[in-house]
């Protein structure tokens, strides 16, 4: 069991996107979050300590282990990125991330995953974390590695704890995709709070998703998780019409990795 009120808390990737949601989501229920990203950590607050390192630097995440009950892993590339940085921070960097907190004694690992982990299923297949992975990329593949070695960690070393398979995190709902797919600020803190929260959450996996009319996925874990998701992606539908997103049309894409599952995979520079 993570005590929110005594347990320290390690979040990296805290600089991002994410990040901040996060800082915003728990602050006020979480008394001692440590942050850490490559970027400066703006405005930390009274309980929030910010480091700046780097988690391909192993001797610097030992440190910042020292202490801790629990790790939100968020660091990670997407986007733009070249596979040299690719495997430096979404494989070697997890590696080194999972193993210095093993060492370290760490109880409970809360783990962004994606979506792309299941990619190249078709979207007319109801997926769940129970189906083995189908990633749509090296990038859902990475995400797939993390996910094992938590496998690995929870039942060779009791580690507990939770992938969150993330879609899409934007503020709002960006295409069509996303009002089957959007995570909202509001509901990833929840989300991150339930995975702190429970007392044995194993080594679950579960969908990161608000509670969107449009999903396709089945039995996402959110139950036995005890996450209860408050937006919709749903009620911003009039907001992408009058951007001209077709919402109305029939599905665009042909897997639950959208376009990922079909691009060309990127050629090392």
């Amino acid at each position: 069991m993570i005590d929110p009120a005594t347990d320290r808390v390690l979040i990296t990737g805290a600089a991002g996107a994410i990040g901040t949601a996060l800082r915003n989501g728990l602050r006020a229920g979480w008394a001692n979050l440590r942050l850490t990203d490559a970027r400066p950590i703006q405005n930390p607050a009274n309980n929030e300590e910010a480091i700046i390192a780097d988690v391909s630097d192993r001797a610097a995440v030992e440190k910042l282990m020292v202490g801790v009950k629990a790790v939100v892993h968020l660091t990670g590339v997407g986007g733009e990125y070249t596979l040299e940085d690719l495997f430096r921070v979404n494989a070697r960097g997890v590696f080194g991330v999972f193993e210095a907190a093993r060492l370290a004694g760490v109880e409970r690992i809360v783990y962004a995953s994606s979506n792309h982990a299941f990619g190249c299923y078709p979207i007319t297949e109801n997926v769940h974390p129970g189906l083995p992975p189908r990633p749509d990329s090296l990038y859902g593949a990475f995400k797939v590695f993390g996910e094992t070695m938590l496998r690995a960690y929870f039942d060779r070393h009791g580690i507990r704890s939770v992938s969150m398979r993330i879609g899409t995190y934007r503020t709002l709902p960006i295409d069509q995709r996303s009002l089957a797919t959007w995570l909202s600020p509001g509901d990833v803190a929840r989300l991150v709070d339930a995975s702190l929260r429970h007392p044995d959450p194993g080594a679950l996996i579960v969908n990161g998703y608000s509670a969107n009319t449009r999903i396709k996925t089945h039995d996402p874990n959110w139950g036995f998780l005890g996450y209860q998701p408050l937006d919709n992606a749903e009620d911003h539908v009039e907001m992408l019409r009058a951007k001209g997103v077709d919402v109305d049309g029939p599905w665009e894409w042909l897997e639950h990795g959208g376009h990922h599952a079909r691009a060309p995979e990127r050629k090392p520079r």
